[in-house]
């Protein structure tokens, strides 16, 4: 049985070039400062770590990934992170820490208290879509296979199953997400669900015996989109949820700041 694992869910910081830069009439930085400084300042509930499932920068764009990894580092914890549609994955191996190293996609696993953590580089081939690649995914399989950890959990930043949203469902998911599951279906006993970000909002997706779960935005939040665009809600705070998987359940709870 492993140990009773805690961790903190962010996603979409969306950091700028600069610290003046602002989106939607907030500034991304400013955002991301004040969630470091409340995740940093709990007491009731110590992480192991951070799991950011990425677009940690607006832009691909180095001078936003060097700002990031500095407000990053403000963390009194590790930070693992999966790549988003605007992260630049070269950027993000130069400045943020404990990814592999090597070019292209950003694939690879950690293990924290008996689990193994597989996180998968999910950029598409048309934007903002998701698309996994043939050896990605003989990779996940790979090391589904090969893994000594009693408990798995999957980690990628695009939408991997319908919401039965008209704009999510075109613009969010993983364009060949039946591969993904297809991949993953031998080993579904053994993994706990999936984290992923993209939508800005927590929503919970089950699909094929797996759940997947997302996180409030450390940036923007959308609404629930019912129309063919998702509204923006600029408002103070962003979020993050808090992750506990024990030997036998998983539960997350979501937060937003005041």
């Amino acid at each position: 049985m492993h140990e009773t694992l805690r961790f903190i869910h962010i996603s979409d910081t969306h950091i700028g070039p600069d610290e003046s830069f602002e989106l939607y009439g907030q500034k991304p930085a400013d955002r991301l400062r004040q969630l470091v400084r409340h995740i940093n300042a709990e007491t009731h509930f110590v992480p192991a770590f951070i799991l950011h499932t990425g677009d940690v920068t607006y832009d691909p764009d180095p001078d936003a990934m060097g700002l990031a990894a500095e407000i990053l580092a403000d963390f009194n914890y590790p930070v693992y992170y999966a790549r988003g549609n605007h992260d630049d994955p070269d950027a993000m191996r130069k400045y943020l820490s404990g990814l592999p190293p090597g070019t292209g996609r950003v694939n690879y696993s950690f293990a924290v208290n008996g689990l193994e953590f597989i996180v998968l580089d999910s950029f598409g081939k048309v934007q903002p879509q998701g698309y996994l690649e043939t050896g990605q995914l003989d990779w996940l399989r790979r090391q589904c296979e090969q893994s000594t950890a009693e408990r798995l959990v999957i980690v990628l930043h695009h939408l991997p199953a319908q919401t039965g949203n008209a704009w999510l469902d075109t613009h969010m998911l993983i364009e060949n997400r039946q591969a993904l599951f297809d991949a993953l279906a031998p080993f579904q006993q053994r993994i706990c669900g999936g984290f992923f970000g993209h939508v800005h909002f927590p929503a919970t997706v089950y699909r094929e015996g797996l759940l997947w779960s997302s996180t409030v935005a450390a940036f923007n939040e959308f609404s629930f989109p019912n129309d063919s665009m998702a509204n923006v809600i600029s408002r103070p705070g962003g979020g993050f949820s808090q992750v506990t998987i024990s030997s036998d359940q998983v539960w997350v709870s979501h937060h937003t700041l005041p």
